[in-house]
């Protein structure tokens, strides 16, 4: 292992991790606020990569296109909170009841995307030139990756601002730690689920735009993606933002590691042995924080 291979570990696993740590921090921010587990996230950041492909290739210039179909899968994010999650809980349904409905969800709108666009892969353009930046001999990076490091700071950052110095980030915080006691003080539940399932969505779709440039898209590409986050939380633990930046990066790293030094068959079973080991021996995750309602 030379120190310009393990360079160029980093430099991807890093890349792949950013990834993991926004759909982390999309569970995160729905979970904390709500209890509520939504298995769709990944659905939405499939829906901004697709409909932004078509909407380019419609001829709309390129900001407009980033703009409208993150709008577009935040406000499907929105339509399931309204349309199924507030209706089940109106009927007193239990958690477990929701994440089934929730699954019922994502199928829908996997097919549905495939059924309307079709089913092939489309290259998704990003807003750099895609010219390979060499910064050795043997290291390189693209630009699409720098702007997955640069648009994963600014989203945490951002999100982090929003907890602690906004009304309605300092709501789910307080409804995360003690529901009853929000209520008590004012607080409305049904307005922080919707803020929570809206906030979750719009991180969600714009990881679209950073995942959509390196790979491409089609219908399917939240899949794996959707899961990879769910364990980068587990991993890192659930109580806070930087448990799901911790446990994203760092499960992007031994990915990229496994699939380097091993056998790229490990770069999909790492992720699972992962998530069996961290459940098994330490199931607050490595930053240590449990959720702060369960």
């Amino acid at each position: 292992m030379t120190a310009v291979s393990l360079a160029q570990v980093l430099i991807g696993g890093l890349q792949t991790g950013g990834i993991y740590a926004l759909l982390a921090l999309s569970y995160y921010v729905i979970l904390g606020a709500t209890g509520i587990l939504n298995f769709a996230q990944g659905e939405w950041m499939m829906l901004a990569a697709v409909v932004g492909v078509v909407l380019l290739e419609l001829g709309a210039p390129y900001p407009l296109a980033v703009v409208m179909s993150i709008a577009a899968a935040t406000a499907a994010a929105l339509m399931a909170e309204r349309l199924v999650i507030r209706p089940m809980q109106a009927r007193h349904a239990s958690h477990g009841m929701l994440l089934v409905v929730l699954f019922a969800v994502l199928i829908v709108v996997r097919h549905s995307t495939a059924h309307l666009f079709g089913p092939a892969d489309h290259p998704l353009p990003g807003p750099l030139p895609d010219r390979i930046i060499f910064l050795g001999d043997s290291l390189f990076i693209r630009p699409q990756t720098v702007v997955v490091y640069v648009c994963v700071a600014a989203v945490f950052i951002a999100v982090w601002w929003f907890m602690h110095r906004t009304w309605p980030g300092r709501s789910l915080r307080v409804a995360a730690i003690d529901p009853v006691g929000a209520q008590l003080i004012g607080i409305d539940l049904g307005r922080v689920r919707f803020i929570a399932f809206g906030l979750g969505g719009l991180i969600a779709a714009l990881t679209g735009w950073l995942y959509g440039p390196l790979f491409a898209a089609s219908y399917a590409i939240g899949n794996a993606p959707g899961i990879k986050g769910f364990i980068a939380l587990i991993l890192g633990g659930i109580g806070s933002p930087l448990g799901a930046l911790v446990g994203g990066l760092s499960l992007g790293i031994l990915e990229l590691a496994a699939a380097r030094y091993a056998s790229s068959l490990w770069s999909e079973a790492v992720s699972f042995l992962i998530l069996i080991a961290v459940l098994m021996l330490r199931p607050s995750g490595l930053t240590g924080l449990r959720g702060a309602r369960r």
